[in-house]
């Protein structure tokens, strides 16, 4: 019985030594940092010095283009987005939509901007039953 005790104090303390010893000598050293991250797309009114707004004057009956609004993509991969477009006061007599930097191709709301940027713009139609007065409309670059 004797045997059996020191045998297993024996394997026991084996255990804890090469256990210690490898918690002690389980890393050879360590790198640490962090990471800051950015917006990945910035908005640009092209021609405009606010980027954040932009005003048109029509008339009933008209079709107006924006200016060309550029999506700048800072990354070095496509970013997936849909555009959401609104408009208030909600009128049945008023429709937006996007398109291409060459206003020749109806854009869908969801668009992959590539690496090297992307260029549109937004055509607002303000059918001859519109009732005259101020609206106000709202692009939103949501990601996808």
């Amino acid at each position: 019985m004797r045997k059996l005790l020191v045998a297993g104090s024996a394997a026991l303390a084996l255990v804890l030594m090469v256990g210690m010893g490898a918690s002690l000598f389980s890393t050879y050293g360590r790198v640490t940092g962090y990471a800051t991250i950015e917006n990945s797309l910035e908005i640009d009114i092209i021609g405009s010095s606010n980027d954040t707004y932009y005003t048109l004057k029509g008339y009933q009956g008209e079709s107006i283009y924006s200016p060309k609004i550029k999506l700048v993509n800072r990354a070095s991969v496509p970013i997936n987005v849909t555009l959401n477009v609104t408009f208030e006061p909600n009128s049945d007599g008023i429709k937006m939509s996007l398109w291409n930097e060459n206003k020749t191709e109806a854009l869908p709301e969801f668009l992959s901007v590539p690496p090297s940027d992307m260029y549109f713009y937004i055509l607002h139609e303000f059918r001859a039953l519109v009732i005259p007065g101020n609206y106000t409309f709202q692009i939103d670059v949501v990601p996808a």
